[in-house]
């Protein structure tokens, strides 16, 4: 295999070296070349940055890196990568030898242009001579012209096998290194696989099937492995979010088993300042959300989100704001149903008698439901409450069931008719809710608007709906991409989890008003159930008793 790049050893001395056979001077030689070569392998050069630094000293079972375009996310990642997996991690998270590294792209094309000539071709990084020794080119400070191509990140002399999905294009499958340890290359197009265990999984990049998640991690337990994703912050990827958004919330917490390192492209020294400049014109060009993406890594969703102007300041009022702490039994009391079998997400509202909001006050999320769970669940929330109307989506209200070849909203109505459970207008069945989209998802912005007073007419009772807060952050709109750019519709994203903004759209498009409930009768006095208890001892004692009359014997 051939050497990146050509070191010359030191010339030999003569003079001690009288007698030896010219195959021991050579088997010398080799010996120097191979030292020198060790000397400047890549590994040893990495000079990383402080917020680099960071990242490899974490001891976090889980690592997240975001980044824009050339800020240093892909470097760190992969040296950690190459560290694990030849022995020289500096801070010992791994071990040196009989390890397991999985590594997953986009797509086997992603495995061919960025993991293949990262991890084992020259280039991941520039060299520049010092005096007799070799270290990292410095952008602005050395001559490029100087610079040369470092070794690959993981030696030649360490590989012992390589195994090919398509070699010629670089699809890389299995690696098998000289002290054991293995690599795996995956495309997540496919599926992933099961039954393994792994020291270090590294997700690079957006992927197109976030089950890969969930299973990698999975696969980490018993060797108690790391998980390290470095990424682009694309807003379009919920596993992403979610991630991020576990780090933000445990970023103070200095035994969380989660952390999140970002990246900037203006903070990367190895970039000449005027290319610095050019780049960040070019993303200004297509619009602020690329270019606080691609330079600041942030997260954009502001442009993709169906409802950005949600603000949990705003919109979440809690609970001291109601008497009691409880809804008043005399406001109107409303429900709507996203019926399904993965999730079943079911909203409570109320409006109270001067109809100025909507309070959505409480909620059902139910996965893998049926009818008899949705009856027991919904009637264990629901009892001694008076409720206007049931809403459901008549769409999946529609779906027949495979089973026992009934509609659902049939099924979900006798579980109400077993337990008497009725609406006012609807009674056991379900008003259905609008199939007009671009209608429901106006009037939810509608009554999400701030007013010149600074209320709205849609409310959330805090810590009531926490899967209906969760959708809400997530909740995007579909986009497509033409000629490399991507494009925002208006039409929702129905794909993944948004069972909960569905029902909170069939709601709003109601338009609940203010209808007032039916008197309920009070606790009667004392005495009216002294006087039944009398009546029905009398009738006890008095059984088996005969009255004799002049007109006949009677009881």
């Amino acid at each position: 295999m051939r050497r990146h790049p050509p070191v010359d050893p030191p010339p030999m001395p003569q003079a001690p070296l009288a007698g030896l056979t010219k195959h021991a001077l050579d088997s010398m030689r080799e010996v120097q070349v191979e030292l020198a070569e060790r000397r400047i392998e890549a590994l040893r050069l990495y000079k990383p940055m402080p917020k680099q630094d960071e990242f490899h000293s974490c001891a976090a079972s889980e690592r997240i890196v975001i980044g824009g375009n050339r800020s240093g996310k892909s470097m760190c990642t992969f040296i950690e990568d190459a560290r694990a997996a030849t022995g020289q991690d500096p801070y010992g998270k791994y071990p040196e030898k009989d390890g397991v590294l999985v590594i997953i792209g986009k797509n086997w094309q992603h495995i061919g242009m960025v993991v293949y000539p990262i991890l084992f071709k020259a280039g991941a990084f520039k060299m520049i001579r010092e005096g007799d020794a070799w270290r990292a080119f410095i952008p602005g400070k050395d001559d490029p012209a100087l610079a040369k191509p470092a070794p690959p990140l993981i030696p030649p002399r360490l590989i012992t096998d390589m195994a090919w999905v398509q070699k010629n294009a670089g699809y890389l499958n299995k690696v098998q290194l000289a002290n054991g340890w293995t690599i795996f290359c995956f495309s997540s197009e496919g599926q992933p696989p099961q039954g393994f265990q792994a020291d270090l999984v590294h997700i690079d990049e957006d992927i197109n099937n976030e089950q890969w998640v969930g299973e990698m991690q999975a696969r980490l337990a018993d060797r108690k492995g790391r998980f390290v994703w470095s990424a682009m912050p694309w807003s379009q990827n919920d596993a992403l979010l979610g991630l991020c958004e576990r780090a933000d919330k445990s970023a103070d917490d200095e035994d969380s088993i989660i952390r999140k390192f970002t990246l900037r492209f203006l903070d990367n020294p190895h970039i000449d300042e005027s290319e610095k400049r050019k780049n960040i014109e070019r993303w200004a060009s297509l619009g602020m959300d690329e270019l606080r993406m691609r330079s600041e890594g942030e997260f954009t969703t502001e442009s993709t989100l169906m409802y950005p102007t949600f603000n949990t300041s705003v919109h979440v009022v809690p609970r001291t704001d109601l008497p009691d702490g409880q809804v008043p039994p005399e406001w109107t009391r409303y429900v709507s149903i996203d019926p399904g079998h993965a999730v079943m997400a079911c909203l409570f509202g109320a409006v109270p008698p001067d109809e100025k909001f909507l309070l959505i006050y409480d909620e059902l999320y139910v996965r893998q439901c049926n009818a008899l769970i949705f009856g027991e669940k919904f009637f264990g929330k629901a009892q001694n409450q008076h409720f206007y109307t049931f809403i459901m989506d008549m769409h999946g209200g529609m779906l027949r069931d495979l089973g026992s070849g009934r509609l659902p909203h049939e099924l979900y109505s006798e579980e109400l008719r077993k337990r008497s459970f009725r609406s006012q207008l609807s009674g056991y069945g379900f008003t259905p809710g609008s199939d007009d989209i671009a209608a429901r998802t106006a009037m939810v912005r509608q009554m999400l608007h701030i007013r010149g007073d600074g209320t709205t007419r849609l409310k959330v009772l805090d810590g009531a709906c926490p899967n209906l807060l969760r959708e809400l952050k997530r909740y995007r709109k579909k986009t497509s991409k033409i000629d490399g750019r991507v494009y925002v519709t208006d039409e929702p994203q129905t794909r993944g989890e948004v069972h909960a903004c569905q029902a909170l759209e069939y709601l709003c498009a109601y338009e609940p008003k203010y209808h007032t409930p039916p008197k309920v009768r009070g606790t009667d006095p004392w005495w009216v159930k002294y006087l039944a208890d009398k009546r029905r001892r009398q009738k006890q004692e008095n059984e088996g008793v005969l009255y004799l009359s002049p007109k006949g014997v009677y009881k």
